[in-house]
């Protein structure tokens, strides 16, 4: 029992370690089928949802119109990160706004923290754009 208490403690302290080390922003570039974007990704703690639960703001200039969404989603401990555009998705579709999704890997690339993934922009449940990401964690200037 002691050994699987010990076990738990680890993996936990290495999750909350982990989760801490991606609040904040993330720039980096989006690359899709229709260009390269920069693109900019605020992660923060959502407390009212409970642990491991994120919310973010992402923001992105494709072809001159400034995107920005707002997103909330889980960090499993994994270090895989999902985000999904806040708000009820059967009601966007409806609207015909759409939705993203994004979903990230937290790693380390040449000592440097990573997040790697994907981006998909839904006209519908079926229909999307897609894009490849590569944020690296920024130091916001006031």
């Amino acid at each position: 029992m002691k050994t699987v208490l010990l076990v738990l403690s680890l993996v936990s302290t290495q999750f909350l370690g982990a989760q801490s080390e991606i609040y904040g922003s993330w720039v980096g570039h989006m690359r899709s089928a229709k260009g390269d974007y920069v693109f900019t990704l605020d992660i923060l703690p959502d407390k009212e949802m409970g642990f491991g639960y994120l919310k973010a703001v992402a923001a992105h200039n494709r072809n001159g119109i400034k995107e920005v969404i707002e997103l909330s989603g889980l960090m499993y401990a994994d270090e895989s990160i999902y985000l999904v555009d806040k708000g009820n998705l059967d009601v966007k579709v409806a609207e015909g706004n759409g939705f993203s999704r994004l979903q990230f890997l937290l790693k380390y690339e040449g000592g440097e923290l990573v997040l790697d993934g994907h981006w998909q922009a839904y006209h519908d449940f079926r229909r999307y754009r897609k894009g490849r990401l590569v944020l690296r964690k920024s130091q916001r200037k006031a």
